[in-house]
C-alpha cells in the first residue's frame, strides 16, 4: 500500500513516488497540448483575411482537437474496462511522441491543413489517455485521497496550461519563422512525459467480460441507458460538461479579448488564458482542501456564483491588469466546480464500468466543446457580438446555473454554508468518521453540550444527517429555513402526540435507508458531563437491524453555545478558534440498555481524549 492511501492529506499525496510520476505525465500531455494549441490558433488569426475568418479558424481548430473525443470515446472507455490503467496510459503517452514528429512535418511546411490534422491526432491520444487518468485515481489512492487527488489533478492541468499557453505564445511570437525548432521542443516534451509515465502506480485491469463492440456509440449509448435510472450521476456528467462548455467558448474568446478590446501581443494575450487556468489550479486545491475525506457538492453552485459574477466584471472591463484579476476569480469558481463533480463521478460509477462512464463524460463534454465552438462562430462572426458582450451573456447564464442547482439540490447548499460557518468559527478535528455507513440506515446518537451540535456532528459524514431537535429551537424565524431545508425533525416533550409522531418520522426514515440523528440525554447539559439517556431512541430502533453509531464532540463546553457560556466570541479571530473534537465510535447494536449507551458514550468520549496528540486536548 502506497503512502497516500495509509495517511490522508496532500502531503502524503505528494511524497508518493508513483503518484508523482501519474501527475507528471499528465502534467507535461497537457503542457504539450496546449503549446501546439495556442501556435496552431495565432497560426490561423495570422492568415484569416477578416474577423469574421478569424473566428471561424479558431472553431476550425477546436474542433479538430475535440472531435476525437466524439468519434473514439467508446473504444478508450472499453479499453479502460478491460486493461490495465496503468498500461493504458503508457501507451497513449507513447503515441504522443509519434504525434509530436508528424508535427514538426506539419510546422515546417506550413499548411494549416496539416496542423489541423497533427491537432486530430493530439485529440486522439488524449481521447484514450483520459478514461484511464481520471479511472486510475480511486484504485491508486483511495477514497478518502479522491477529493484532493483530484485537486492536484485539476491543479497540475491547469499548471500545465498556463505554461503551455504562454510558452506557446511565445513560442510563436519568437520563433515563427523557425517551425522546425518549434517542433524538436515539442517533441523533447513528448519523450520526458512517456519516461515519466513508466512510474505510474500499476493498478491491474478492471476485468470486465464480454466482447468487443466495434461500433463506436454503442459503448455510449449504454452508458446513456445506465444514466436514465441513475440521476445524480447523469447531473453530475451535466456540470461537467457545462464547466468544458464555458473553458472552451473563454479560451477561445480571449484570444479575440487581447486582440479587440485590449489591444495586446500575442504573449500578453496569452496571459489573459494563463490568468484564468492560475484561478481553476488554486480553486481545485482549495475545493480539495475543503472537501478533505469525503466530496463535497455544496462547492458547485458556490463556484457558479463566483463564476457568474466575475464574468460579468470582466464584461465591464478595458483595463488589462483589472482583468487579469477578475480572470483569476473566474477560473477559482470553476476550480471549485470541477473538483467534486470529477471526484463523485469516479467515486459512484462501478468498478467494471468506470471507463465506460468516463468516456460517456468525456463525449458529453467533447459535444458540450463543439457546442462552444458554434456557438462562438453564431456570437462573434454571424451576430457581430464583441467579446465583451459574450462574456456578459456568459456571466448570466453561469449566475442562472448556481440558481438552478440551488433550486434542485438545496440540501448540499444549506449544509455547505454551515460547514463552511463551522470551519470559520472552530477548527474541528474529525477521528472515526469510517465507522459512519457509506451507505443504509443507522441511529446517529450525539451527547449535547451546544446549539451546534448538530452541525458538527453532521461535518463527519457527507451523508445528510435528520437530526430531531426542540421545536421551540427549530421555530426560531431566522432559522427555520434552514432547518426544513436539511429536514430536521421537530419534537416537543410537553406534547406527547408531538412527540410520538417525531419518532415515527424518524423510524420512518431509518426503514428507507437514511441516517437519523438524535440526542438521547434529551436536553443540552447544565454541567458539562454526559447525562442520564432517555428512552426515546429506543422506540425509534426497536425490531430494526441497525446500528446505532456513537458521536462524542468535546471542547464545546465554556463556548457562548453551550449553557455555561464563554469568554465572548473570540472565536471569530482565525488565530483563536476554539479546537472541537469529534469522536466517531464504533457501531453498537440496538439493544443496549440507556445506561449501557450512556456508559458506551462516555468510553468514547475518554478514548477521544486520550487518542489526542497532546497539545491540542480540549
Amino acid at each position: 500500500m502506497s503512502p497516500s492511501q495509509r495517511t490522508t492529506g496532500y502531503w502524503p499525496l505528494l511524497a508518493d513516488l508513483r503518484f508523482e510520476g501519474f501527475l507528471w505525465a499528465q502534467f507535461l500531455g497537457a503542457f504539450n497540448d496546449n503549446v501546439y494549441k495556442m501556435i496552431v490558433s495565432f497560426t490561423a488569426v495570422r492568415m484569416a483575411i477578416d474577423s469574421a475568418s478569424s473566428s471561424r479558424y479558431l472553431a476550425i481548430a477546436g474542433a479538430a482537437f475535440i472531435v476525437p473525443y466524439i468519434l473514439f470515446s467508446g473504444y478508450a472507455g472499453q479499453l479502460a474496462d478491460r486493461y490495465s490503467k496503468t498500461r493504458m496510459l503508457q501507451i497513449t503517452k507513447s503515441l504522443e511522441i509519434l504525434t509530436m514528429a508528424m508535427g514538426i512535418v506539419a510546422l515546417i511546411a506550413g499548411s494549416l491543413n496539416l496542423l489541423f490534422i497533427v491537432l486530430f491526432l493530439l485529440g486522439t491520444q488524449a481521447t484514450f489517455f483520459s478514461p484511464a487518468k481520471y479511472g486510475i485515481l480511486p484504485e491508486a489512492v483511495g477514497e478518502a485521497q479522491i477529493s484532493r487527488a483530484n485537486g492536484l489533478l485539476e491543479l497540475t492541468t491547469f499548471v500545465a496550461i498556463v505554461i503551455g499557453t504562454s510558452f506557446g505564445s511565445a513560442l510563436f511570437e519568437h520563433w515563427k519563422n523557425e517551425p522546425g525548432t518549434m517542433g524538436a521542443t515539442m517533441l523533447g516534451i513528448a519523450i520526458a512525459g512517456t519516461l515519466c509515465s513508466l512510474h505510474i502506480p500499476k493498478v491491474p485491469g478492471a476485468g470486465r467480460r464480454g466482447t468487443f463492440a466495434w461500433n463506436p456509440f454503442g459503448e455510449i449509448v449504454a452508458g446513456l441507458r445506465g444514466l436514465r435510472t441513475r440521476r445524480p450521476l447523469a447531473l453530475t456528467i451535466v456540470g461537467i460538461s457545462w464547466f468544458w462548455f464555458l473553458g472552451a467558448l473563454f479560451q477561445l474568446v480571449l484570444v479575440l479579448e487581447g486582440s479587440e478590446i485590449l489591444h495586446v501581443a500575442e504573449t500578453r494575450s496569452g496571459l489573459l488564458f494563463t490568468a484564468l487556468a492560475i484561478g481553476i489550479g488554486l480553486g481545485s486545491v482549495l475545493a480539495g482542501r475543503i472537501s478533505g475525506d469525503h466530496i463535497e457538492l455544496g462547492l458547485v453552485p458556490a463556484g457558479s456564483l463566483i463564476m457568474g459574477v466575475f464574468s460579468l466584471l470582466v464584461a465591464a472591463t478595458t483595463n488589462y491588469g483589472a482583468a487579469l484579476g477578475e480572470l483569476v476569480a473566474v477560473g477559482f469558481g470553476g476550480g471549485f466546480m470541477a473538483v467534486p463533480l470529477n471526484a463523485y463521478l469516479q467515486e459512484e460509477s462501478a468498478a467494471d464500468e468506470k471507463g465506460r462512464m468516463l468516456a460517456t463524460n468525456n463525449l458529453m463534454n467533447s459535444v458540450a466543446m463543439v457546442g462552444a465552438y458554434a456557438m462562438l462562430i453564431v456570437m462573434h462572426g454571424v451576430l457581430g457580438w464583441n467579446p465583451r458582450a459574450i462574456f456578459a451573456a456568459l456571466g448570466c447564464a453561469t449566475l442562472a446555473g448556481a440558481v438552478v442547482v440551488t433550486r434542485m439540490n438545496p440540501v448540499i447548499v444549506v449544509r455547505f454554508i454551515l460547514l463552511v460557518a463551522a470551519n470559520a468559527m472552530f477548527r474541528i478535528r474529525v477521528t472515526g468518521a469510517e465507522n459512519i455507513p457509506k451507505s443504509g440506515a443507522a441511529l446517529i446518537i450525539v451527547n449535547h453540550v451546544s446549539y451546534a451540535d448538530a452541525v458538527l456532528a453532521g461535518y463527519a459524514t457527507h451523508r445528510l444527517v435528520r437530526f430531531l431537535m426542540w421545536k421551540p429551537i427549530y421555530q426560531v424565524p431566522l432559522v427555520r429555513p434552514f432547518f426544513d431545508v436539511l429536514k430536521a425533525i421537530p419534537i416537543d416533550a410537553a406534547s406527547p402526540k408531538t412527540t410520538v409522531r417525531a419518532l415515527k418520522t424518524a423510524r420512518e426514515e431509518l426503514l428507507k435507508g437514511n441516517l437519523v440523528g438524535i440526542f438521547p440525554e434529551g436536553s443540552i447539559t447544565r454541567n458539562g458531563e454526559v447525562m442520564p439517556f432517555e428512552r426515546g431512541y429506543e422506540r425509534v430502533i426497536r425490531g430494526l437491524d441497525c446500528p446505532i453509531i456513537p458521536v462524542y464532540i468535546a471542547g464545546m463546553w465554556g463556548h457562548p453555545f453551550s449553557c455555561k457560556g464563554g469568554g465572548a466570541f473570540r472565536s471569530w479571530e482565525l488565530w483563536c478558534r476554539p479546537l472541537v473534537r469529534v469522536q466517531v465510535g464504533e457501531p453498537v447494536s440496538g439493544d443496549k440498555t440507556p445506561e449501557e449507551l450512556r456508559e458506551i458514550m462516555v468510553e468514547v468520549g475518554r478514548r477521544g481524549a486520550a487518542d489526542a496528540p497532546s497539545g491540542i486536548r480540549s
